[in-house]
């Protein structure tokens, strides 16, 4: 239950953060992830978002549709595959994004904690309660 109580209190810090921006905390982390594939990606699909953000594919269509209604996302047809599109967040994506980052950075700064050592720990016990759940 603690885990929980911790987490919605974060998730309530980032989305009052996030709120002059008119983005949910869904759709900052697609914006994030479509922003970090595509440091090694050319073509980016909802399959790959979702795998990498743990988050279901509907949910990703979804926040992919109201993305583009927004204009900070678009679909465009696949190079390689006609059936398929890939995902590129548009210039106005990338900026707000910009803004966003460093906004949930400063939330996460203060919510976290103060040592680099502290920091550290708990990413590594993230990391290990990550794996060791982990089901393909």
């Amino acid at each position: 239950m603690l885990f929980w109580q911790v987490s919605t209190l974060w998730q309530r810090a980032v989305k009052t953060a996030l709120r002059p921006f008119d983005l949910t905390l869904t759709q900052y982390v697609i914006l994030a992830v479509i922003a970090e594939l595509s440091e090694t990606n050319d073509e980016i699909t909802q399959k790959q978002i979702s795998d990498f953000s743990m988050i279901d594919t509907m949910t990703v269509s979804n926040t992919l549709r109201l993305l583009e209604k927004k204009g900070l996302a678009k679909r465009i047809p696949s190079k390689s595959d006609s059936r398929a599109n890939t995902i590129h967040n548009t210039d106005a994506g990338s900026v707000i994004l910009r803004k966003a980052v460093r906004i949930v950075e400063e939330v996460d700064a203060a919510f976290f904690f103060d040592t680099k050592d502290d920091i550290k720990m708990f990413q590594e016990l993230l990391a290990k309660l990550k794996a060791e759940n982990l089901v393909e």
